[in-house]
């Protein structure tokens, strides 16, 4: 055994945390193997790796493995087998995909996969019930999937320098969610629902997002009401709001024109969240479709979803409890394509929540919908939806939205 073998070994044998940064290694020390059973961390920084061991999961004591900065283009199916890891740092390496077989990781706590080649995430990923942190920072994600929102444990999301559109929906319904970072995306909206937790937002450089909703404004101004200065544009999203829009985006959703009120002003677009399919202005007499008040009535007997908005001080309070009754059956959605929509936005969750505060109605599908600005934030374009023309009327008398602007489809 040569001295460099030898320190190594000695190395292994006396530590618990191994330091094993920037030493140009192309290969897994197999000294570990044989010496480290009882090794906690190991940290492989800025080295050479292409792979690791098919041995690496009989490192059983093994719970924070540190992999940044090296050039694997996969992940090994034993890594997926050490279901003991809590920190896994696979960021800053040259992965396209990750395996479905990392859902087996089920006692991790901190997913890191930034600065790799990443544009979706596997299914099996929703098993990870204890998943506080997952960082997925510059790849190539054009949307996130809902059942991110569906992860009990998760506190931060990290999704900066993507090529995101929109988030998911039930997102809003994540219970321990405290901080969310999407800067530098390509954002044409938020969620319009309130989001349950009431995290912190960063949106910065999303130079298409130019509205927010009205919950969501109330509920982010409240975060920042006692600064010194009251430009809530730059402070709740630095290069947003610019009124811009990019006409490349999907035909589908719906786009208001906005009607600009002054002749020196110029009209704009806004976009809205892909899950409303029809909208309506409070002149519009008409009711909504059967489909959507099932989806309203299922809803509300078995949840407790109400949003609750004081402007003093400014607050927002959402409740998401499920309803125990002793004859409440499972979903039985068949699978064609009408009741598979239905499935999914139930699920998912409602796009808002009348903001008519004497009503209180889920909002899936179907909206009425009010464009304008609020006494407190006049420099930002806020939506509110309402579940009918009775609600809408009301809201539109009785909020402190000082102008109301006129807007029609254009798709």
């Amino acid at each position: 055994m040569d001295s460099d073998s030898t320190e190594m070994v000695n190395e292994i044998k006396s530590k618990v945390i191994l330091h094993w940064n920037c030493r140009g290694l192309t290969e897994f020390p197999e000294a570990i193997r044989i010496y480290g059973g009882h090794i906690q961390e190991i940290y492989l920084k800025w080295n050479k790796l292409t792979t690791l061991p098919p041995w690496i999961m009989e490192l059983f004591n093994v719970t924070n493995l540190y992999i940044y900065g090296n050039l694997m283009k996969e992940v090994p199916v034993g890594l997926c087998q050490m279901t003991q890891l809590t920190v896994l740092d696979l960021s800053a390496n040259q992965l396209k995909q990750i395996p479905p077989c990392i859902g087996n990781l089920v006692s991790l706590r901190s997913l890191l996969l930034n600065q790799n080649y990443l544009e979706k995430l596997p299914l099996e990923m929703n098993q990870m019930h204890n998943l506080e942190i997952l960082s997925i920072s510059g790849n190539k994600f054009f949307a996130l999937p809902e059942w991110m929102g569906s992860l009990p444990k998760l506190k931060e999301l990290n999704a900066d320098n993507n090529c995101l559109k929109e988030l998911p929906n039930r997102l809003t319904l994540a219970p321990q969610l405290s901080t969310i970072s999407v800067c530098s995306n390509r954002l044409r909206y938020l969620p319009l629902n309130g989001f349950l937790s009431s995290p912190c937002i960063r949106f910065d450089a999303n130079m298409y997002l130019n509205y927010l909703s009205f919950p969501l404004l109330y509920q982010l101004t409240s975060q920042v009401q006692n600064t010194l200065t009251q430009d809530y544009r730059n402070i709740l999203g630095y290069g947003c709001f610019r009124m811009q829009y990019e006409d490349t985006t999907l035909h589908a959703n719906i786009k208001l024109k906005i009607n600009a009120l002054h002749e020196e002003d110029t009209d704009y677009i806004i976009e809205l969240p892909r899950q409303l399919l029809k909208v309506y202005n409070v002149e519009e007499n008409t009711v909504v479709s059967l489909w959507e008040l099932a989806l309203r009535k299922i809803y509300t007997e078995r949840y407790k979803h109400t949003l609750n908005i004081s402007v003093s001080p400014i607050n927002i309070n959402v409740q998401y409890e499920q309803i125990a009754t002793k004859n409440c059956h499972k979903l039985d959605f068949t699978m064609h394509s009408i009741n598979y929509a239905s499935c999914n936005l139930f699920t998912n969750g409602p796009a808002s929540i009348c903001v008519n505060s004497r009503c209180q109605q889920p909002i899936f599908a179907e909206a009425w919908i009010i464009v304008g600005v609020s006494h407190y934030i006049e420099s930002i374009t806020t939506v509110a939806l309402c579940c009918c023309k009775r609600c809408a009327f009301e809201f539109s008398k009785e909020s402190n939205m000082t102008v109301r602007y006129k807007w029609h489809c254009i798709n």
